[in-house]
């Protein structure tokens, strides 16, 4: 099954960035461009989006949803941005990781092909779980919201009660490199600098 044909992306932008002064992540400057770009920019273009955040002008046409309340977290954007997702699986991926494109892809074939899973979570060399770059069959992940309640300011973990969930086993961490930090956007903008380089 070919995945551009069957999944949609939630992606979540909804952060507060507080390590870096309250810098809005999807809109950061990286060498002319944005994480929300450099997503949009991987994915294949027949992939839904939804945004869980507030609405910016994009190159693609996209769909926003919003938390309620505001900032109550990535499980209450998930909920949100999940009445707009009709596809068999959906991904979802935090922007501040915006290289991670592949992996989840990787990780939405990976559940394409093992169909007693619920969702497929990408794991890091050093045994953590990437929640926020997951694929999820769409029917199971309603399941877990309508069975979790109210997801206000709760952990994205708290969706995988009760799911079957297969790991993915990493051996680089290079695209999960994410924007938590001063620090960690310097090495973006450097990334993206020498990206833009290549092309």
């Amino acid at each position: 099954m070919n995945s551009t044909e069957h999944w949609s992306l939630i992606l979540l932008t909804g952060g507060t960035g507080r390590r870096l002064d309250g810098m809005d992540k999807a809109t950061l400057d990286l060498a002319g461009t944005t994480p929300l770009e450099l997503v949009l920019d991987t994915l294949p273009t027949r992939i839904p989006v939804v945004v869980a955040g507030d609405p910016v002008t994009t190159s693609r046409q996209v769909t926003f949803r919003r938390e309620d309340p505001r900032g109550a977290g990535p499980a209450a954007g998930i909920a949100a941005a999940l009445s707009d997702v009709s596809t068999e699986l959906v991904g979802i991926l935090a922007v501040d990781m915006p290289w991670a494109v592949p992996v989840l892809m990787r990780a939405v074939d990976h559940l394409s092909i093992n169909q007693g899973a619920d969702t497929v979570v990408p794991v890091d060399t050093e045994g953590r779980d990437q929640l926020l770059c997951s694929a999820w069959r769409t029917s199971a992940l309603r399941r877990a919201v309508d069975r979790s309640g109210d997801l206000a300011n709760r952990p994205v973990r708290d969706l995988l009660v009760n799911a079957t969930v297969v790991d993915l086993p990493l051996l680089s961490e290079e695209d999960l490199a994410d924007i938590d930090t001063p620090e960690d956007l310097v090495r973006a903008r450097d990334r993206a600098h020498q990206h833009g380089r290549r092309t």
